[in-house]
């Protein structure tokens, strides 16, 4: 017997796979410009300590609506890393030096996340395997 898929039941449990092909929503590196930046509490690490994920909003010239861009790409002893733009606090409540946010500070030459609006950067694709954007922070 085949269940039913009603609105009654809108579980995933009752439902067959689709004969609908995924979208692309797949963005060129670009030069974007940050329009705003959003503040979300999330579990970084599985622990119940809950630490500000930054999302930054941007506008792509391919994209009539800001994209969201939370990891960034950086050079570290020589070599390039993707960091997520989590912004844990030290002891005295400030952004923790040394996190992607401060990465991201330190890039623009700002102190403060509201400082970044308006700021023009490059992106960069996160990886080989992921179509996902992030800001480039290096030449």
């Amino acid at each position: 017997m085949e269940p039913k898929n009603t609105e009654e039941s809108p579980s995933v449990l009752n439902k067959p796979i689709g004969n609908i092909e995924k979208e692309s929503n797949t963005l060129a590196p670009s030069l974007i410009t940050i329009v705003g930046v959003q503040e979300e509490n999330k579990k970084s690490d599985g622990s119940d300590h809950k630490v500000p994920l930054i999302k930054f909003l941007c506008k792509h010239p391919d994209k009539v609506e800001p994209i969201q861009i939370s990891k960034i790409k950086l050079i570290n002893e020589e070599k390039v890393i993707t960091k997520t733009t989590w912004a844990p606090v030290d002891k005295e409540g400030n952004i923790q030096m040394g996190s992607a946010v401060d990465d991201v500070l330190n890039f623009f030459e700002v102190k403060f996340l509201a400082e970044v609006e308006g700021k023009e950067c490059h992106t960069v694709v996160e990886s080989k395997d992921s179509s996902f954007l992030c800001l480039k922070l290096f030449n």
